[in-house]
């Protein structure tokens, strides 16, 4: 088993593997800071229009753009609801059923980093120490236009409503992002530093987007039975490296990592195959953990010929990346060139002349 040095893991209770996603009636309220907070500011004009469409606005004079610019964003921000109580986000989670919610909770007056016991917002220059949340929204509404299965919902903190909200969702941070699935809070990301890229992140980890209509789930095949683990290791070509993902629903390593397995899996067709097992979504993966005797995660298990070949530990992008390339490199296999197959690149064998 390799383990990689300093990488970020999450190791998993001996005892019995926590499900600690949280049902919402459920939550403890806690004390939010009141702050007086104005009004929602206004949003700008955002988003473009898909690639298909270039060709098209090479064509379009000044007034056409504009118009087009500002129908794009006006379905853009249809795609964001707007809420203002826990009544409010109780409805949602009835209308969204299994659908994946993203919420985000904000304020107009206050821009924590997540980071200081304190926060220090009234600095000299108040609209400089408030425009990162503010650029914020852009990122909420490009990334709702990518994902269209997708709830997005944004509660304002204003006023006594908005603050008994926050108290009951357990929200002390402002701005705050929380993933929701099926009523339980799977995740969430406190403060706007790295917000908009763990918003991506859970996006693609819960929600099966990877932009342009693209899904997650058709190059890391999902697994949620041990029969389903089994058929997905013995399928597999002898030549081709079987990758398994393990991993925890509320786990910021497997988060972090996951884009990379998502790009690993595009660019090494045939050279290796991958799958992710969510630990924690049942009470037959949990027993699959202790089955593959899986401590800590992210874990990734190797398999060549439906049998086990190695294991790391770790969320090393580099590293996981070694590891595959040394397991195939073991076998005489190299990497794929791009858009070419794994399998063509075996070495040949080389006979010597006497």
């Amino acid at each position: 088993m390799h383990i990689a040095a300093g990488a970020q893991v999450q190791r998993i209770p001996q005892a019995t593997l926590p499900h600690q996603s949280r049902s919402f009636k459920s939550v403890r309220p806690k004390v939010l800071r009141h702050y007086r907070v104005s009004a929602r500011a206004q949003s700008d004009q955002a988003g473009a229009a898909s690639s298909a469409a270039v060709t098209a606005r090479e064509r379009e004079s000044g007034e056409e753009a504009l118009q087009r610019r500002l129908k794009e964003s006006a379905r853009v921000e249809e795609r964001v609801i707007q809420i203002y109580t826990a009544k409010d986000f109780e409805r949602e989670l009835q209308e969204a059923g299994n659908q994946l919610i993203v919420l985000e909770v904000e304020s107009t007056e206050v821009c924590q980093t997540g980071f200081e016991e304190v926060e220090h917002h009234w600095k000299e220059d108040k609209e400089e120490a408030l425009m990162p949340c503010r650029k914020l929204k852009h990122v909420l509404q490009r990334t709702a236009r990518d994902s269209p299965d997708v709830r997005f919902i944004t509660l304002e903190a204003d006023g006594e409503e908005g603050q008994a909200a926050c108290d009951t969702l357990g929200i002390e941070v402002l701005p705050t992002i929380q993933f929701w699935k099926n009523r339980q809070r799977l995740w969430e990301h406190r403060g706007v530093t790295q917000l908009d890229q763990d918003l991506s992140e859970g996006v693609l980890y819960y929600g099966d987007q990877a932009g342009n209509g693209v899904k997650a789930s058709d190059f890391v095949t999902e697994l949620h039975s041990k029969a389903a683990l089994d058929t997905f290791i013995n399928k597999q070509a002898d030549n081709v490296l079987t990758v398994i993902d393990v991993c925890l629903q509320n786990a910021a390593p497997c988060i972090h990592i996951f884009p990379a397995v998502l790009a690993l899996a595009k660019n090494f067709t045939g050279f290796a195959h991958f799958a992710r097992l969510i630990g924690d979504e049942s009470d037959e993966a949990q027993h699959l953990l202790k089955e593959l005797n899986v401590n800590e995660v992210p874990t990734f298990l190797f398999y060549r010929a439906g049998k086990p070949t190695g294991k790391h530990v770790g969320s090393s992008r580099a590293d996981l990346i070694g590891q595959i390339l040394q397991q195939q490199n073991a076998h005489g296999i190299r990497p794929p060139s791009s858009g070419g197959q794994g399998a063509q690149f075996r070495r040949p064998k080389i006979e010597r002349r006497v």
